[in-house]
Formats: C-alpha cells, structure tokens, sequence
C-alpha cells in the first residue's frame, strides 16, 4: 500500500513543479506597465534608465586635433547602450554636463561644447551615465593656440534656427507631450524655428525636408540661434 502511495505522490510532484516553472516563466515575460524599463523609443517623458554600465566613445573631434581660442568646440559622443547623461571634464573640471531625453534606450548619442579662453594643452574627459551607473571616462587632448576670428566663417542665417544636439527627441504634432508623435531627429539636424506656443516652451519647427514638426524648447537638447526673440505665436 505504501508503495502504491509514493507512485501516486511522485507525478503529483512532478506537475505542479511544472506548473509553478510555467507561471513563473509567464509573469518575466508579463512583466508590469508600471516598468519604466519596459518603455521603448525615445520621449519627452518617463525614466529610460535600466541599470546597464555605458561605454562611451568621443567621435569628434580626433584626439591631437588643434583648435583655436575663443570659438566653440563641439564633442560628438557615443554610447553602446543606454545613456540618461553626459559629462564634460576639462583638465581635471567640470565644464559642461547633457542630460537627455527621457526613455532613451540602446545606444545614446549627443553633442558637448566647451569654448576654450586660453592657449594650451587640455585633456577633455567625457564620462556617460545611465541613471547613477557611471561608465569609464574617454578622453583625448586638443591643443588651443592662436584666437579665433571675430566672426565665422559663411553667412549667418535669416531668422531663427535650430541644431538638434541630442538622441531620441521626438517631434510632434502640437506643442504638447499629448499630441501625436511623429518621429525622432537626427543628432545634429538643423530647423528652421517658424513658430512658438503662447509660452515659448515649444517651437514649431521646419526640416529640411520641408515638414512642419513641434519640438520642445529645452537648451539642453535643441540649440537656437539668429534673429529667435521675433519668431511669432502659431496655434
């Protein structure tokens, strides 16, 4: 009888083993809305960090490049996962930091600057973050010697326009984070600003494939320039 007992007992055992493996299998493919790690695409709101150390990489300028004093340089960097932030170190100081759109996820991408005031050789340090998660600095070093001209080389152009400096920012349909989203800009895209909301928290912007996006005015991800302060109020 006791016997009979243990052939019963076992495949008891054994099913609801499998079962307990089945639901647990299903709850990590379920996972929870609430997840902000379960976000995809890039945003203009949300938390795109997941935990994942960043490796950061400097695509501009070459290290050994020369540069002259007083005019802006511009450090295109790179990461092979998520990023939430960038920051700039020159010569052992902070000179710049990037927070980035929300919701970022795979590789992140933007564009630092830092104006150099003096002749010399400086180390430029680039550290990424995702969240609190630091990754190993890049580095490389520029040699300033000379001034810069007191203008720039080309015409500076009509009216107000815009350079995306950031990854995944979306554009959208209206000035809200409501409105439809259409799409991301390119890291280094240029808009014409053709228009503003009531507040100039968002600028209605023309690409150069003549269509008419909303972008958010944020410093940190678009960069403005020329004649913005006459831009006109658009519903």
């Amino acid at each position: 009888m006791a016997h009979n007992t243990r052939l019963t007992v076992r495949p008891l055992l054994v099913m609801i083993a499998l079962i307990a493996a089945l639901l647990a299998c299903t709850a990590s493919l379920t996972g929870s809305d609430d997840d902000p790690n379960g976000s995809s695409g890039g945003g203009d709101s949300g938390d795109g960090r997941d935990g994942t150390v960043p490796s950061v990489r400097i695509l501009e300028p070459v290290s050994g490049a020369s540069v002259p004093a007083n005019q802006r340089v511009d450090i295109t960097v790179e990461t092979d996962t998520t990023a939430t932030s960038f920051l700039l170190n020159v010569g052992g100081r902070v000179a710049g930091s990037k927070a980035l759109p929300p919701d970022q996820a795979g590789p992140s991408k933007a564009i630092l600057s830092w104006t150099p005031t003096r002749q010399g050789t400086f180390t430029l340090e680039v550290i990424a973050f995702n969240g609190p998660t630091a990754s190993v600095p890049a580095s490389l070093i520029v040699t300033v010697s000379g001034t810069a001209s007191g203008t720039s080389s080309g015409q500076v152009a009509d009216g107000c326009t815009g350079r995306v400096l950031v990854s995944q920012l979306n554009y959208r349909g209206g000035p809200s984070t409501g409105s439809d989203k259409l799409g991301q800009f390119e890291v280094g895209e240029t808009v014409t600003v053709i228009g503003r909301n009531a507040n100039t928290s968002w600028y209605k912007v023309q690409r150069l494939n003549m269509q008419q996006v909303w972008t958010i005015n944020n410093a940190q991800w678009i960069q403005v320039g020329g004649d913005c302060a006459n831009v006109p109020e658009v519903g």
